[in-house]
């Protein structure tokens, strides 16, 4: 079963555009979104809360119909955000009040012991905490209301490497305990590297790919050697750099180039920061240095 399934999403925004996007949020499971800035990670995220309306296309969450049912669904998904949404001459406590009446499952005693948790002043107004206490805020409503769907827009791009090691273990603890999905949008891809069930890359609003994240690493490899094996078995290369030492590209037949070429080529295991390069690089064709 899926908590979000999005069916050719189409938008034009002029010089962007969300290229009929096909997507399922797999229940119970961690995805993570990837991409470069501007690739359309945000922009998606928006149009799944109808944030933006889109030209084509249909998105259901939690087996609702987005634009039918988005009072409701808005009470049932966790939001957290890089940028500051919240009204700055208001504390957490006063807060803790307004979010009573607005979620139906809304739990006072979790979201203060998250503040406590988190060192959030629960006193101070919302424009004297720092960047990473207001994120901290945002994480704390998140988990305090039983949302059933987390999502998650580059949470921890201004959070120091501790907490951002705790926000781990949370989400982490809360796919044992819990029945939540989480969808995961950072350009921290170490983060996803711990956590995600799954990696979807989405460039120039265009998904490239929806994997499972185990299947991923097992299915690519880096790989360098010799500049000759570039021309005898360049098919099998994907994104190839050349350079005075020789080539480093990605392959999904390792076995094969190991086979044919022995100790000429090095095979090593990729990280997703380099799969994105070297996929980026393949849609541009072999770079000659």
């Amino acid at each position: 079963m899926d908590a979000v399934t999005v069916k050719g999403l189409d938008k034009n925004m002029g010089r962007f555009r969300l290229k009929d996007v096909n997507l399922n949020i797999r229940k119970g499971y961690i995805t993570g979104l990837i991409g470069e800035n501007g690739s359309g990670k945000s922009t998606l995220i928006h149009h799944m809360l109808a944030l933006k309306k889109q030209d084509g296309g249909r998105i259901s969450i939690l087996d609702k119909d987005l634009e039918m049912e988005r009072e409701e669904l808005l009470n049932r998904i966790g939001l957290v955000f890089a940028e500051d949404r919240f009204p700055q001459n208001i504390s957490p406590k006063r807060l803790n009040g307004l979010l009573t009446i607005y979620y139906n499952n809304w739990h006072a005693d979790t979201f203060f012991a998250y503040l406590e948790r988190f060192n959030v002043d629960a006193i101070s107004k919302v424009k004297f905490l720092s960047t990473g206490e207001k994120v901290k805020l945002s994480i704390a409503i998140a988990l305090s209301h039983e949302a059933e769907l987390l999502i998650l827009d580059e949470p921890t791009s201004n959070l120091d490497p501790t907490f951002r090691m705790e926000l781990l273990d949370i989400l982490q603890t809360l796919m044992i305990d819990e029945d939540v999905t989480i969808l995961f949008s950072t350009h921290i891809t170490t983060d996803l590297e711990k956590v995600a069930d799954y990696i979807v890359m989405i460039d120039d609003g265009e998904v490239l790919f929806d994997m499972d994240k185990d299947v991923l690493f097992e299915s690519y490899r880096k790989v360098k050697g010799d500049r000759q094996i570039v021309d005898d078995a360049g098919e099998l290369l994907i994104g190839t750099t050349i350079n005075a030492l020789g080539f480093e590209a990605m392959t999904k037949e390792p076995q094969a180039l190991d086979e044919l070429y022995g100790r000429k080529v090095l095979i090593e295991n990729l990280t997703i920061d380099e799969m994105m390069y070297f996929i980026k690089k393949g849609k541009r064709g072999v770079d000659n240095g």
